[in-house]
């Protein structure tokens, strides 16, 4: 699997700051949601769900897919320096994912679910943006996608942006129905929905 890293420690380099990144994320996710205590869920989403994972597991194999391709046949090849800077964006992002999801602690869930003691976190990076947890994974997958050295592979972070901000209006919907006034003057005050001044 070399070609696309060129070198031997490229490869390792990449590869374990991938496995730590999502290993992590998994770990401090679902156990956030094992040691969260019982709250009545008031309203539970599970239709994007499906779409949320089949949208991240697209946007991986393909980035690899386009990985090789560009590799192989010298079209939209980027330039080694982007493998570092790709494992910079992915450390970034899953910092700033994991920051929002230990913000939100007790509230947190894979699953589009507003509890029945609700409140508006306006804090850490909901004090920069509205979806954190969504705007680290968009860098956290913009990363992958510039280490596998692929201009094919960027163009795929749309999908995942246009999914998200699906996900994240339709979490909106029902934090207005359920929060009322409280959660529409945080839409006010936070204007940008996912990574801070830029979207």
């Amino acid at each position: 699997m070399i070609p696309i890293f060129e070198t031997q420690y490229n490869e390792d380099l990449f590869y374990a700051v991938y496995f730590i990144v999502f290993s992590v994320d998994l770990i401090i996710g679902y156990g956030i949601m094992l040691m969260r205590r019982r709250a009545e869920v008031r309203k539970r989403e599970f239709s994007t769900f499906l779409i949320f994972i089949g949208a991240l597991f697209f946007t991986i194999f393909f980035s690899f897919f386009f990985g090789y391709y560009s590799y192989f046949s010298g079209i939209g090849e980027l330039p080694e320096v982007f493998i570092y800077i790709g494992l910079i964006l992915m450390i970034a992002g899953e910092s700033f994912r994991l920051s929002a999801i230990l913000t939100l602690g007790k509230y947190f869930s894979p699953i589009v679910t507003v509890y029945s003691d609700q409140r508006v976190i306006s804090w850490g990076p909901y004090n920069l943006v509205r979806h954190p947890a969504y705007g680290g994974a968009i860098i956290l997958l913009l990363g992958v996608a510039l280490s596998l050295r692929s201009l094919f592979s960027l163009s795929l972070i749309l999908i995942d942006i246009t999914v998200y901000n699906y996900r994240a209006n339709l979490e909106e919907r029902l934090l207005t129905q359920n929060l009322g006034e409280e959660y529409l003057n945080y839409k006010k005050r936070v204007k940008k929905k996912f990574i801070p001044y830029v979207l």
